[in-house]
């Protein structure tokens, strides 16, 4: 009764609420349905980004190869490629392929079936010598536009769509923000793309799919201090926004509306993301909190915060099941690993990876 009467959780999303609960064992006496295990080979190393390539980890790290795929359930490494990536992103059509950007401006669309297969591998810079310094990469859902932006808070869209024979890519619309970009998503509906961007107050911008021209966008006032990470929800009800006054922010993408608020953080949201059906939240923060964070999108409800040895830098839901990865900031792990290692079979030592992940039940 006293779920049904809370004004915090809609009576429609009762049953949904209990389920979650469960499912991550809040209400289980301490016994939890979520399994935690962590992804061998990665230990120390500085992530820059990874996404799930199916069900295997695509992880670009600091260190060499630069790119590797690694097999979650055997810790094997199954394939590489040589580079320093700053983002890499699957195709949300298609697992196999990956497009991935480099800080010096070179760009790779390629096959992560293959080591040596690539549509596209082009150095950026020869097209214009500001196409450098790049940061964030994301795709559109229609997998025909890819987004970037660098340093220099310049976005350039990228068209993947070719004529037949012509294997071409090309360079679509350009903008200067003229403020910091820290982040870009498209809508599930691929209508929109949101850019979040720094200052005070922290703002939104959204722009039409491939427009960027500044009459037909419009700007939403998201968190007082920088706005720092985004996400999509696929299910289409939401994009997400993480800020630097320590709040996560749930938007309506079609009216530009806040819908929710949480307040969970004590420090920066610099990373975040949606599970495949939108219902559940993870986020990681900076430096001083070490803690993941899970809620439930509808609910309302926090259903996992758990300390971490070191604060999370990345995380991605994988695409079609409740399994987060998440990386830790290799460079703020302690120094004292004998605390962070835990007993193998036959009573060897394993130290704890910078990589890990979270599986909950598919059923909430």
């Amino acid at each position: 009764m006293g779920q049904i009467l809370d004004p915090l959780i809609d009576p429609m999303h009762v049953d949904q609420d209990a389920k979650t609960e469960r499912a991550f064992g809040a209400s289980a006496g301490g016994e939890t349905g979520a399994q935690q295990d962590d992804v061998r080979g990665f230990r120390r190393s500085s992530v820059y980004a990874m996404d799930w390539a199916g069900d295997k980890l695509l992880v670009a790290t600091k260190d060499s190869p630069g790119i590797r795929l690694q097999d979650v359930q055997t810790g094997e490494e199954e394939r590489t490629w040589q580079g320093e990536w700053m983002s890499i992103r699957c195709d949300p059509n298609n697992p196999f392929i990956a497009a991935a950007v480099s800080w010096s401006g070179k760009f790779k669309l390629f096959d992560t079936r293959s080591a040596s297969q690539s549509v596209f591998d082009v150095d950026l810079k020869k097209t214009s010598n500001t196409m450098k310094e790049f940061l964030v990469l994301c795709w559109s859902p229609d997998s025909k536009h890819i987004a970037l932006n660098n340093r220099s808070d310049q976005i350039y869209l990228l068209n993947l769509r070719t004529a037949k024979g012509d294997n071409c890519l090309r360079l679509g619309a350009s903008k200067n923000m003229n403020t910091e970009v820290n982040q870009m998503v498209w809508t599930a509906e691929g209508d929109t793309l949101w850019i979040a961007t720094g200052g005070t107050p922290g703002k939104i911008h959204v722009f039409p799919s491939q427009s960027l021209q500044s009459d037909s966008s419009a700007a939403v006032v998201a968190h007082q201090y920088a706005t720092i990470s985004l996400a999509s929800d696929p299910a289409g009800k939401y994009v997400a926004s993480g800020g630097a006054d320590c709040m996560v922010t749930l938007w309506d993408p079609k009216h530009l509306v806040c819908t929710r608020t949480f307040g969970y953080a004590v420090q920066a949201v610099t990373n975040l993301d949606f599970n495949h059906n939108g219902t559940l939240l993870a986020w990681g923060t900076t430096t001083g909190e070490k803690n993941l964070t899970i809620v439930g999108t509808d609910t309302g409800s926090l259903y996992w915060q758990d300390p971490t040895p070191a604060p999370v830098q990345q995380l991605r839901w994988h695409p079609k099941r409740n399994i987060l990865a998440y990386a830790l900031n290799a460079s703020l792990m302690p120094e004292e690993r004998d605390q962070y290692r835990d007993r193998g079979r036959g009573g060897r030592e394993r130290e704890t990876s910078i990589i890990h992940t979270l599986k909950v039940p598919d059923h909430i």
